[in-house]
Formats: C-alpha cells, sequence, structure tokens
C-alpha cells in the first residue's frame, strides 16, 4: 500500500504592501513543501488573517491560493495578496500605534486533491508586524 505524506506548510512572511485610511494590503507568503514521491495537487488552501487588537483576535482578510501543483519531493512559494476594509482594521491601527506594532496570525487549511479522495491540512502561524516594516512600504508607495 502506498501512502501519502501531509504537505508541510509554512508561513514565511506577512508583508505590508500599501496602507491607506480605508484599507490595508497584504502579502502572504506561504512555502509548501510536497516530500512525496508523486505529485500532488492543492485544491485550495484558504486561510484568514487576523490581527490582535486587544484581549480578542479580529479578522481583518480572507485569501486562497486556489489550485496549485506542487512536484514530488518539491516546494513552492506562494505569494497572496488580501485587502482589509473593515472595521476590525480600525481597532487593529489602534493597537498598531499605541503598541507600536501588532501580531498577525494566519489560520488556515490545505485541501490536498488525491485521485481517489481528498485530505485537509490546516496550519496556523503567528508574525508581528513592525513600525519599521510600515514605515519601510510607505517610503516604498512614495517612490511610485
Amino acid at each position: 500500500m502506498f501512502l501519502l505524506h501531509d504537505p508541510v506548510i509554512t508561513l514565511e512572511d506577512v508583508r505590508l504592501r500599501k496602507i491607506s485610511i480605508s484599507s490595508l494590503d497584504l502579502e502572504v507568503v506561504i512555502q509548501v513543501e510536497n516530500n512525496n514521491p508523486l505529485g500532488i495537487t492543492l485544491k485550495e488552501l484558504s486561510f484568514t488573517v487576523l490581527c490582535s487588537a486587544g484581549k480578542s483576535d479580529q479578522q481583518l482578510a480572507d485569501g486562497n491560493t486556489g489550485r496549485v501543483k506542487i512536484a514530488a519531493r518539491g516546494s513552492t512559494l506562494l505569494r497572496v495578496p488580501v485587502r482589509s476594509q473593515n472595521a476590525a482594521l480600525i481597532g487593529a491601527l489602534t493597537t498598531f500605534v499605541t503598541v507600536g506594532g501588532v501580531q498577525v496570525t494566519i489560520r488556515g487549511t490545505a485541501t490536498v486533491d488525491a485521485i481517489l479522495f481528498d485530505w485537509s491540512v490546516p496550519f496556523e502561524k503567528t508574525l508581528p508586524v513592525t513600525m519599521e516594516q510600515v514605515a519601510d512600504s510607505l517610503a516604498g508607495q512614495m517612490k511610485d
């Protein structure tokens, strides 16, 4: 019997691409490693971007890579742009300004498409977004 292993899903980075009064554009960078002797296909890799704002996590945005093929014993770096335009953004920005940064958590599930069956692989990772990252992003916007 041939056994397929779960892909290894790693959140590599959350980059601030653009910030404005009404929205926050992020790029979520996810590494997917396939240690199997056969290629696999992800039906989707859906995720939610959460921000620690005070005592609770606020949902900022959702993202999905869509269908992605990963070669046998291969690795793929996925860059997924997401945009937040909701009320949670206000709480996140307030926390960001008062504390000097926020914790951003990406929580999601990859659905692996095997010919006879599918299975899900959950993942979660928290990374900080700092004032320095925002300053770098703003400086980049001014150059455009």
